[in-house]
């Protein structure tokens, strides 16, 4: 028998439940460890669809990068996604933060997609950005601004991005999900920040500091682990199935 213990203890070697920042909440956060798992649902959240594909395969365990839980719960409404899953006996494991930073997570694999895509000199291994939340590129041939957007469109199959300042970048900062509050940590450390769910004045604050920015949105940033997420899960579990779910951005574009 698998257990929701053995799902989290296979994450946790990969990107440690320890180093999540202190604001999150990332673990198993509905289920406990010695529930039997028969089939699991990988996705970026856990949303109603998720919710709803897992119960048609079977799956009584969500793996999910956005905690399901969040803020703290003062009722919990027979409508919500906590109350629906523990109604109908399904386990949630979330790996928020640590999936950003952990080697070969989140923002490696977005580094390497754009690398697929950008004259990017090989240094060896990356350098990450502010600690080790994000990532940074440098180019062996410098790029504008435009130029990178155009091409992390390509890469990530994005209908929209935006971008502001578009200057000559020789180092290209990358940080999935929302990053923007990094940019004064940044400056001088990048030419350019990539990132998603860019408020209206940090596009602002980026003019006044001179670094380039992109927006590619938060989804199409961090819908890349699901696929990683799934293959570890099934190369750990080789007779478990493992169904990997991208149910597309929430949002859409007129």
């Amino acid at each position: 028998m698998i257990t929701a213990g053995q799902i989290y203890a296979c994450i946790d070697r990969i990107a440690p439940f320890a180093t999540q920042e202190k604001w999150d909440n990332s673990g198993l956060l509905v289920g406990a460890p010695g529930d039997a798992v028969t089939g699991v649902l990988v996705s970026l959240d856990i949303s109603p669809a998720a919710v709803q594909e897992a119960a048609r395969l079977g799956c009584d365990l969500i793996v999910s990068h956005h905690p399901v839980i969040f803020l703290p719960l003062h009722t919990l409404d027979s409508r919500s996604i906590p109350y629906q899953l523990a109604r109908r006996g399904m386990v949630a494991v979330c790996c928020h933060t640590p999936l950003d930073m952990a080697p070969g997570g989140i923002n490696d694999i977005l580094a390497g997609k754009l690398s697929a895509v950008l004259p990017v000199q090989d240094t060896g291994e990356r350098e990450t950005l502010c600690g080790s939340e994000g990532r940074i590129l440098t180019l062996s041939a410098a790029c504008t601004v435009q130029e990178i957007a155009a091409a992390a469109k390509k890469a990530l199959g994005i209908p929209h991005v935006r971008y502001t300042m578009d200057r000559s970048v020789q180092r290209l900062g990358l940080c999935s999900g929302s990053g923007a509050s990094m940019l004064e940590d940044v400056e001088g450390a990048c030419d350019c920040l990539l990132t998603g769910d860019i408020k209206h004045d940090r596009w602002y604050k980026a003019q006044e500091l001179g670094i380039g920015l992109i927006d590619c949105g938060h989804y199409h940033t961090e819908v890349i682990a699901v696929q990683y997420l799934a293959r570890v899960l099934r190369e750990a579990f080789p007779g478990l199935p493992v169904t990997a779910f991208e149910e597309g951005d929430p949002v859409a574009y007129a």
